[in-house]
């Protein structure tokens, strides 16, 4: 481990398992990205120098905010394969500039989906459908759990959503916009990375559902299929004019439920030749006829009229994955096993009710 990077030592680190504080050393290495609200670090963590714990990934973000209490609230009780997990967290005044910041260690994937797509786009191929499959199913399947909670992300992109391309494995992770939607309490609708922002926030509804995360699904599949991300407005409301393009204009409907005032372009007039399905099937010809059918179900103005987590589990283009247990990891020519994707807990077996068993393989 190279001196260039810090070490410090933190008081109150505290278990996430146990809820023990103690004092440790903490040794960063390497930086791994900054977003608007903090940096992210690699490192270990050690109580005596002798036995080091990591490595992982210490998310940074000042601490006198409303909103780092909401993250390290849903990461304290998110407990899920398909959420990243936190394993520590502490507080720490940075020498920098003498503020103090809030610090989540979680666990440490080694690479975003993001990067994944782009280390296939870049070489001029395109995602295996396998892999398609292998890590929309367990987005949903994150999403399945989480909603159950309550809580929406708000903030579903590749870059949000963090692989192991060698097992397989994917966890959702930043949850820095996440929060427990409440049914009667307005929320903020400028939320969500614009290229993954629902229909209905992009004309300012502030009474959305967890299902603009199912919109944000949607996005991050279909990128998966193209390479690039599927709706790419240059502003705001150019990213409705896109959403058009493929899905056909809003209808008045929608616009006065998601907000009555509003008074924004309407695109009425067809922007594209032939129907939408014509148009899905142009565009993501590659993902066969279950895979177009599922994106269209997702891929919905309605809110409500978008497939839940467990209907998206439960779809025939995931036959799949409950047929085959392995995959091709890239860059191998041995198939690996996949990972775990149908041991569900009793909570999950809860919220899939008579699902389940079109979820789960038949023996």
């Amino acid at each position: 481990m190279s001196a260039k990077y810090d070490q410090f030592i933190a008081n109150d680190v505290t278990s996430n398992r146990s809820n023990v504080a103690r004092q440790m050393l903490i040794k960063e290495y390497k930086k791994l990205g900054h977003g608007a609200f903090g940096t992210v670090v690699q490192a270990y963590l050690t109580p005596d120098n002798h036995k080091w714990y990591g490595p992982f990934a210490i998310k940074k973000v000042p601490a006198q905010t409303e909103y780092k209490s909401r993250e390290l609230e849903i990461l304290r009780v998110a407990d899920h394969p398909n959420v990243v997990k936190l394993e520590y967290f502490f507080t720490h005044v940075s020498p920098s500039d003498n503020k103090l910041y809030q610090h989540l260690a979680m666990e440490c994937l080694p690479e975003t989906l993001q990067l994944e797509i782009h280390r296939y786009t870049s070489n001029k191929f395109e995602l295996p459908l396998k892999h398609v499959k292998l890590y929309t199913y367990q987005i949903a399947r994150g999403m399945l759990y989480l909603h159950a909670l309550g809580i929406c992300h708000r903030d579903i992109k590749p870059s949000n959503v963090l692989v192991d391309p060698n097992t397989g494995v994917l966890k959702i992770c930043d949850f820095g916009s996440a929060k427990k939607l409440e049914p009667t309490q307005p929320s903020i609708s400028y939320i969500c990375s614009r290229f993954y922002r629902a229909p209905e926030l992009i004309v300012g509804c502030t009474q959305y559902t967890t299902q603009i995360d199912i919109w944000g699904l949607g996005c991050v599949m279909g990128e998966m299929l193209i390479g690039k991300a599927v709706f790419q407005g240059q502003e705001p409301l150019l990213q409705l004019r896109e959403i058009s393009k493929l899905l056909g204009p809003p209808d008045k409907k929608f616009l006065f439920f998601s907000n009555p005032s509003y008074d924004g372009p309407l695109f009425s007039k067809p922007l594209f030749t032939g129907t939408p399905a014509q148009r899905f099937e142009k565009h993501f010809g590659n993902a066969g006829p279950e895979g177009i059918d599922l994106l269209m179900k997702v891929l919905v103005y309605e809110p409500e009229s978008r497939l839940s987590p467990r209907r998206i589990m439960a779809h025939s283009f995931f036959d799949d994955l409950r047929k085959e247990r392995y995959f091709f990891p890239r860059g191998h020519t041995q198939p690996k096993y996949m990972p775990s994707l149908f041991e569900f807990s009793q909570f999950e077996l809860q919220i899939l009710g008579e699902l389940a068993s079109q979820v789960t393989p038949q023996e």
